[in-house]
């Protein structure tokens, strides 16, 4: 036991979180029906990004040694059941890419291989991959299936084909380095692909609420990532999150209340009793939000063949991003008024438009991303700044696709960062308010005064205006902060403010004109007043985090947003 330990994910400080009661060395400990309470090694929690870990089981060739010799006789036990959730996992994955001989399916740690059999009833063409001697023998001599008992890198080695389909179900926190693996899984996975990743949740409140006796504590758990820090490492590898609810198990009665039973002290023998009825055969479907399913895409940039702007050969490079949902309409005239000598490359990102925005951007000169389902106005920002990351830019200037805000200041907004004054850059439409002749609604105009107000006195600070989509950042800026598990909505904007604030960035403002009009996007008054309320929450959570009360998005990154290896400067 000891006071704290470096974190395996992102490098901060993992406090003691629980005792353990054993040194993990048995091979039968791994195995996936063995969720005794306790039976693990000492737990730490990361203060920065959440993750809990048990760093003293073995790593390397000793953990891939006792996963090969791991033999679990009672997993088959229930396998109607696995089946049934293994189908609703093929069933969210088939809504993108749909069971075809010629779409490639891997399953990396696919057990017995349920899973993988599945998929193949259905027609796709399936490779497992299992450490197990015993379980990779069952898959392919009893189902007949491809099954190696191989790690992924040694696959990736092989020069394999690229996959359209990774699952990698329950086996992400078996790993002793969660990143490589999903850097592997992601060089693997072929354009358009998907990557399915199931995985207990430790900061769900089913397991903040059983805590010790939570079942996702057990022997053969290294790494169990929380909600927010696996949808940053997935979205800074450049996957885009499409999907992330919580698993659905099929189990017999029986086996649900014998869990229970291993947890629920003075009742466990009335449980046990009842376990044994008749009735107790009987099929539950149940969740316990306590683990996620993660649908996670590779979607490639569309390359316009009329660039509106191109890389200028400066010693700073600028991408100007425009989140875009159904502006078809507005795009033309923000192309007419975008100076394109002021910046290297546009990227427009369609939040899964009904109307023809991609086309029409592509059309007018823009790259285009475009999300395979709608994700909402912070969702759309992460992507924008990732790509900006990975394409090797220096700053990042956001302007709307409905055209609210005047493209022609790109120059005056990002001028601070490329003088070296400012990390944020702010178009404020308050400095010089203006705001109420230029069509901002009388209600709108108190509102952003009043939730303003409360800002200065939660930051400390005395900014005119928090809620403008005329932004700014330094990308370095962005590589500090851990805005990848920001919210997908639109309280992201105050969300980095306060990660700004708490970083102690550099925040200048420039003043802008407001503009409004039927095509500029439009809130309405009870989404206003539910924006407003979660803003009063980040400022709740932003100051209890200087009592020490941590929230997950003021930690340091989990992981560096690298550039990409041929940025799409050099190419």
């Amino acid at each position: 036991m000891g006071a704290s330990r470096v974190c395996g994910i992102c490098g901060g400080a993992a406090a003691f979180y629980l005792p353990g009661a054993t040194e993990v060395t048995d091979p039968d400990a791994m195995s996936p029906t063995c969720h005794v309470p306790g039976q693990h090694g000492d737990l730490y929690r990361c203060r920065e990004c959440g993750t809990v870990q048990q760093p003293d089981l073995p790593t390397g060739i000793d953990l891939t040694d006792l996963y090969r010799a791991m033999h679990d006789v009672r997993y088959l036990d229930q396998e109607a059941g696995r089946r049934r959730t293994a189908n609703r996992l093929l069933d969210l994955i088939a809504e993108h890419q749909p069971a075809r001989s010629d779409v490639r399916f891997l399953d990396v740690g696919c057990g017995h291989g349920l899973l993988l059999d599945e998929a193949a009833r259905r027609g796709y063409a399936t490779t497992g991959l299992e450490l197990s001697a015993g379980a990779a023998r069952h898959g392919r001599e009893v189902l007949g299936l491809d099954v190696r008992e191989q790690t992924v890198d040694q696959l990736a080695a092989e020069g394999c084909e690229p996959f359209d389909v990774i699952v990698l179900a329950d086996v992400i926190e078996h790993l002793d380095d969660p990143k490589a693996i999903l850097a592997e899984l992601s060089a693997l996975l072929a354009p358009g692909g998907v990557l399915c990743v199931v995985t207990p949740d430790p900061a769900s409140k089913t397991a903040r609420l059983a805590r010790s006796r939570w079942w996702g504590f057990i022997p053969a758990h290294t790494y169990l990532l929380p909600r927010r820090t696996l949808r940053e490492l997935l979205s800074a590898r450049g996957l885009v999150v499409s999907t992330d609810i919580p698993l659905v198990r099929d189990f017999t009665l029986r086996y649900w209340m014998a869990g229970f039973a291993e947890r629920s002290g003075a009742v466990a023998a009335a449980v046990e009793r009842a376990a044994r009825s008749r009735r107790a055969d009987a099929m539950i479907s149940l969740s316990l939000g306590d683990e996620r399913v993660m649908l996670a895409h590779r979607v490639e940039v569309l390359r316009t063949e009329r660039p509106l702007a191109r890389p200028r050969g400066g010693d700073q490079q600028v991408l100007v991003v425009l989140p875009a949902y159904n502006a078809a309409k507005t795009i033309p005239q923000v192309a007419e008024e975008l100076p394109a000598d002021a910046t290297d490359g546009v990227l427009l990102v369609d939040d899964c438009s009904k109307d023809a925005t991609t086309e029409v951007a592509l059309e007018h000169g823009f790259d285009v991303l475009r999300h395979p389902v709608n994700r909402g106005y912070g969702a759309n920002q992460k992507s924008c700044y990732v790509q900006a990351a990975r394409d090797g830019y220096d700053a990042v200037v956001m302007v709307h696709a409905d055209n609210q805000y005047d493209p022609a200041l790109v120059p005056q907004i990002v001028a601070p960062i490329l003088e070296g004054r400012a990390d944020v850059v702010i178009g404020s439409r308050l400095l010089e308010d203006r705001a109420i002749q230029g069509g901002m609604p009388r209600w709108k105009w108190v509102g952003n005064r009043v939730l303003t107000g409360l800002e200065n006195a939660a930051f400390r600070r005395s900014y005119s205006e928090y809620h403008t989509g005329y932004r700014a950042f330094s990308v370095d800026f962005l590589r500090s902060i851990a805005f990848l598990r920001n919210s997908d909505e639109f309280v992201f904007d105050q969300e980095i403010f306060a990660q700004a604030v708490a970083r102690g960035a550099r925040v200048e403002e420039v003043a802008i004109p407001t503009r409004y009009f039927l095509e500029a996007s439009s809130v309405s008054f009870p989404d206003s007043v539910e924006y407003g309320l979660r803003t009063l929450y980040v400022l709740a959570r932003f100051r209890l985090s200087e009592y020490g009360r941590r929230w997950a998005p003021l930690g340091a990154p989990a992981t560096h947003l690298d550039a990409d290896p041929e940025p799409v400067l050099d190419r």
